[in-house]
């Protein structure tokens, strides 16, 4: 086939011939093709015998350009001078063989300099098009007129004639050409994904048409032609079977192969049965048809393997570097840690850590500039393997090394060339800043890819938290290995408990001087179950929830859990006079948390005003928009908002004039040495009389002994919370013990 030979040629790309031995080839090719066509035909009498004749025409034109297509034409004529001793037929065959070709190759070569194929199909529609519609009806029609002028078969109708030639001629070009390019190493381009280039012929669909030719044939020796054509129709699923499998080339190959014995023994059969010549064109329809299903399903095949190969390729490559990108460097290290006899290797991690401040600075188009200078001084670092582009700024290198000291070597160059180079911009200069972290993989180590690249990310944190150079190189011992195996173990124990919601709702009472005799303030707190129901303490699961980003999840289970358990519990919602729910950073970047809330809050029945929802101090400074959009939101529905941990996110106070809140919560680190700690004191005063100007609640928490609660009330802190007013109990035990109150002394 010649789908992806749609591209000009030269004269020199004749397979290495001097042009005197190509001319000898062309021509002997031509005329053995005819005599074979004869030999086939069972000695039927025929111009139309020299179809083969186009087909070797064009190939040599194609290959070597258009003056290439006379010699196969002389080889034809010379084939019907032999034949017919005549002058006539011969100057017939010579022009009906070679003004086809040329014309084809010719409007081939101008449509793709006009518009180059983009994919296979459209170079195959091009080439049948081209042939069927323009050369083989020249050819036919120079062959009528030819005929017609030189008296020979005149008792034929011309316009028979004309149809039957327009039709041979064609199946010669599309059968023949693509057969021969084959055969000659010349119909591919390149070689096609995921297929092996070593099968020539498909042996399979080549026995098989063989056993529906020779059932044909013993249908035909009891009579039964229109079964036995009926039976050919068979080579159909065949063919489409070949070309969905194989290569263009092995395509090419097998269906001369197969299509051939087709046609010898269907001239055969109209032999044997003394059929009029032309019923033997009932089979070259067929074939034709065939070639033509044959090729396009072919083209759709190839463009289907080359685009999932081009899929394959970006899914592991990044397109800005040319790099691997991170799934991409997996699944290198993945498959090198699979040689048995693998050596030991490095992994280097590399990490422009303002990057971003570069980007702002410089632009986009520099910033890339300076990845792609990256990747390639990756890539020309000795024994370099793979190098990979993991996100914006951070790159990872695998190197060949025996020791420690050779991976500290490459990655001492690397900080070298890279840190400190100056960037200047209209705006002002920055200096590259680097980290670079390291590991040796030793072969012998029992490791996956993900864990090399776990350990790597932490030799960067290690590498970014030291001082100048910021540089660290370990050896990845097993040890690491099993450390972090075990750290992502509880990692999946936690995500398992979240996703399965084995978790119980426990409770903080707080002293509320607003709440009514009776009523009770508390914060609801959450306990997550192991796989046997024991429980797994806030530290111990919170941080490891976090690096799951399990938090959000872990939070609706709350809200629902919660609210469900005030509606079955009528008595305690009665009781409640302010609830606390703590929502995460991740909730709060979460756009629909707040539809949410205000679902279960209609589903349960629960007034709004009895829930006030705590959110963290550092991560509304780290999304302030979220984190306003969400208290917008909730203020809106009548909930209370409360601002946790206030201190611990170096805010100033314009935080507490930015966001609408109904209490202040004072982070415990500076209520446990209030008593102790004038600088802890100062703080404390500071903030409550900023609260008491906006007319915000103050509340401390991890109160944990009488000296810090009074010191509390004399400093006028309305609201307290710790373990000193009440242990964190289950909700049920929060309800059956007694509401502890406190006598203020308010300064």
């Amino acid at each position: 086939m010649l789908q992806s030979d749609l591209t000009s040629r030269t004269d020199a790309s004749g397979g290495g011939l001097p042009p005197f031995p190509r001319l000898l080839l062309s021509t002997g090719i031509a005329f053995v093709a005819c005599l074979i066509a004869k030999l086939i035909s069972f000695d039927a009498a025929d111009l139309l015998l020299i179809w083969p004749c186009a087909g070797v025409a064009f190939t040599f034109a194609w290959r070597n350009g258009l003056r290439w297509a006379v010699p196969p034409a002389i080889g034809g004529a010379l084939w019907a001078w032999v034949e017919f001793g005549a002058i006539g037929p011969t100057l017939v065959t010579f022009a009906a063989s070679v003004a086809g070709p040329m014309l084809a190759v010719g409007t081939l070569r101008r449509l793709n300099n006009w518009k180059p194929a983009e994919y296979r199909l459209e170079a195959a529609v091009r080439f049948v098009g081209v042939v069927t519609l323009l050369a083989a009806p020249v050819d036919a029609l120079l062959a009528t007129l030819g005929l017609q002028w030189s008296g020979l078969f005149a008792a034929s109708h011309p316009a028979h004639r004309f149809m039957v030639w327009w039709l041979v001629d064609a199946l010669g070009i599309l059968l023949i050409a693509p057969a021969l390019l084959a055969w000659m190493g010349d119909s591919l381009a390149e070689a096609e994904p995921g297929l092996s280039q070593r099968a020539l012929v498909d042996a399979p669909a080549f026995f098989l048409t063989l056993l529906v030719i020779g059932t044909g044939v013993m249908v035909s020796m009891f009579g039964q032609q229109s079964y036995a054509y009926a039976l050919a129709f068979l080579y159909f699923p065949i063919v489409a079977w070949t070309a969905i499998r194989m290569s263009e080339r092995a395509t090419a190959l097998s269906l001369a192969a197969t299509a051939i014995p087709l046609l010898i023994a269907r001239a055969h059969q109209v032999a044997q049965s003394h059929d009029d010549f032309f019923r033997a064109l009932e089979a070259s329809m067929l074939v034709f048809s065939a070639v033509i299903v044959a090729q396009m399903l072919q083209a759709v095949a190839t463009d289907r393997r080359f685009a999932l190969a081009r899929v394959a390729q970006q899914a592991r490559q990044d397109m800005s570097t040319g790099l691997l990108n991170d799934r991409g460097l997996i699944a290198e290290i993945g498959e090198r840690l699979s040689i048995p006899t693998r050596p030991d290797y490095g992994l280097i991690g590399v990490h422009l850590s303002n990057f971003d401040t570069l980007n702002d600075l410089c632009g986009p188009i520099r910033a890339l500039q300076l990845e792609q200078d990256a990747a390639a001084l990756l890539m020309h670092q000795p024994g370099a393997k793979a190098a990979a582009r993991l996100s914006a700024g951070r790159f990872a290198l695998m190197v060949e090394a025996e020791s420690v000291a050779d991976v500290r070597a490459v990655a001492r160059e690397l900080y070298s060339q890279l840190n400190g180079q100056l960037f200047k911009t209209e705006h002002g200069s920055v200096r590259l800043q680097l980290c670079v972290g390291g590991l040796l993989v030793d072969r012998h180590a029992l490791i996956n890819s993900e864990d090399c690249l776990m350990s790597l990310s932490d030799a960067m944190a290690i590498a970014a938290s030291v001082r100048d150079p910021q540089l660290f190189v370990e050896p990845l011992s097993q040890t690491m290995i099993d450390a972090r195996r075990a750290h992502q173990g509880k990692i999946e124990h936690i995500r398992e408990a979240i996703r399965d919601k084995r978790f119980e709702l426990h409770a903080q009472p707080m002293i509320d001087p607003e709440a009514p005799e009776g009523m009770l303030s508390y914060e609801v707190l959450i306990r997550l179950l192991d796989r046997d129901g024991g429980l797994i303490r806030p530290p111990e699961f919170l941080s490891l929830a976090v690096q799951a980003q399990m938090t959000p999840t872990m939070d609706r289970g709350v809200i629902r859990e919660i609210f469900s358990w005030l509606a079955d519990h009528p008595e305690a919602l009665a009781r409640t006079w302010k609830c606390s729910i703590n929502l995460s950073g991740l909730t709060m970047s979460d756009g629909t948390i707040a539809g949410f809330i205000r679902e279960q809050r209609a589903l349960y029945a629960i007034p709004a005003d009895k829930i006030v929802f705590e959110i963290t101090e550092s991560e509304a400074i780290r999304n302030p928009a979220a984190a306003s959009r969400l208290v917008d939101d909730l203020k809106a529905e009548g909930f209370g908002i409360a601002l946790d941990d206030f201190g611990t996110g170096l805010a100033t106070f314009e935080y507490l004039k930015r966001f609408p809140l109904d209490y202040l919560k004072i982070d415990g680190s500076f209520i446990r040495n209030l008593v102790s700690n004038p600088i802890d004191e100062e703080i404390v005063l500071s903030t409550v009389r900023v609260a008491r100007r906006l007319n915000i609640r103050t509340v401390a928490e991890h109160v944990h002994n009488q000296d810090t609660l009074d010191r509390l009330t004399d400093i006028g802190v309305d609201h307290i919370r710790g373990d000193w007013i009440g242990r964190a109990a289950p909700l049920e035990q929060i309800f059956a013990a007694p509401v502890r109150r406190v006598t203020r002394s308010l300064a």
